[in-house]
């Protein structure tokens, strides 16, 4: 019997009254709020991994400008390197114009011996060549343009007009008196 006295009848843990208000608390908010939380946090993970790369290239770009900073071999390189991109694009751009003015010049050439063809055959009394090139073979027809499909039969256009039959045409429109 001394070992019932040192044991209280009913062994029971009663939860401390701060504890089971927050329980009852938050259950109550996420039954009433639930998927609206779960929502939510699938947002704020979309935005995150978003967001998530640009911030660490703004990261990696300021701890680089920090080292630029820092090592003047590296800027000094890096300036090189800037310096021989920029004049392998102007002497490519300067290649580039060369060929033009170049060819500028071979048809302003060719535009002038033809004038002085064009005059030398006026003045001989041959007659004026057209600019307008004729067609080799008559049954070519020129590039990008292709025969259509005849759709009828007959050369019948009802917006043609004509055609016979009692027509549709609008009465005067006379107005009140004229003026202003």
């Amino acid at each position: 019997m001394a070992d019932e006295d040192v044991h209280p009848p009913n062994l029971q843990n009663e939860n401390p009254q701060i504890v089971s208000d927050v329980f009852g608390t938050v259950t109550g908010i996420l039954q009433q709020y639930g998927w609206f939380i779960v929502l939510a946090c699938l947002v704020l993970l979309y935005i995150r991994s978003k967001i998530k790369p640009a911030y660490n290239q703004m990261k990696k770009r300021a701890v680089e400008s920090r080292d630029k900073k820092i090592d003047p071999d590296v800027a000094q390189s890096r300036l090189e390197a800037m310096e021989r991109a920029r004049q392998r694009l102007q002497e490519e751009h300067d290649t580039k114009a060369s060929r033009f003015m170049e060819q500028q010049v071979i048809k302003e050439e060719e535009k002038r011996k033809t004038k002085i063809e064009e005059w030398e055959n006026l003045q001989q009394g041959k007659a004026y060549r057209s600019k307008v090139k004729p067609r080799e073979d008559p049954s070519e027809t020129p590039k990008g343009f292709k025969a259509k499909p005849k759709l009828r039969d007959t050369d019948y256009s009802p917006l043609m007009g004509g055609g016979g039959g009692a027509g549709y045409r609008p009465s005067r429109r006379a107005g009140g008196g004229g003026g202003g």
